[in-house]
């Protein structure tokens, strides 16, 4: 038999994920345009890098969990060209939130900043302070940052286009259980 839902921790691990994700970009965003006061700009830095750096964890229980458990079967009225594309996206997604922090860190290691994780500890540098390294790793942080916030938007755009234009239960394979859902509402 099929699986139609994912599991519970893999929801769990997306949901998380999401909500880290957005938060970090925002607080990256902001902390990185805004011309603030020096003090309120290095803690709003520090407080993107604290967000940001839980990626890397959430990361590391969340690919060895999908390789493990896969994917719930695609309903079967879905062409394979986007099957395909989901798949392409899904994995530049999974690259994407791995570079994402990894460029930041070492963004930060190269200009000789600590990188904290939620407050609570710091990560150690990647590499030796290498100020002429900095500037780079800034830009590539800088595009893997748009690049993200693109798939993400085309993310949820695909799957509002699933639920409302295909009328496909994809999107609430990924939602909590006890929300019900259309099956549910329409037995």
């Amino acid at each position: 038999m099929e699986r139609r839902q994912y599991t519970s921790i893999a929801k769990t691990l997306h949901w998380t994920m999401a909500v880290v994700i957005v938060c970090a970009w925002i607080a990256g965003y902001y902390s990185s345009t805004l011309s603030l006061p020096q003090k309120i700009q290095a803690d709003s830095i520090m407080l993107h890098k604290s967000i940001a750096t839980i990626t890397l964890f959430l990361l590391a229980a969340r690919i060895p969990w999908r390789l493990m458990h896969g994917a719930p079967e695609a309903s079967c009225g879905v062409p394979t060209l986007e099957r395909t594309a989901a798949r392409f996206g899904h994995f530049l997604l999974y690259v994407c939130m791995l570079a994402l922090p990894l460029s930041g860190w070492l963004w930060s290691s190269a200009a000789g900043f600590k990188i904290p994780v939620a407050g609570l500890f710091f990560l150690p540098p990647l590499m030796d302070k290498t100020p002429a390294l900095a500037p780079v790793f800034k830009q590539v942080h800088i595009y893997l940052a748009y690049a993200i916030a693109i798939l993400v938007c085309g993310h949820v755009l695909m799957a509002l286009k699933h639920y409302f234009i295909d009328r496909s239960d994809s999107l609430e394979s990924m939602l909590p259980s006890w929300r019900g859902g259309r099956r549910a509402n329409e037995q």
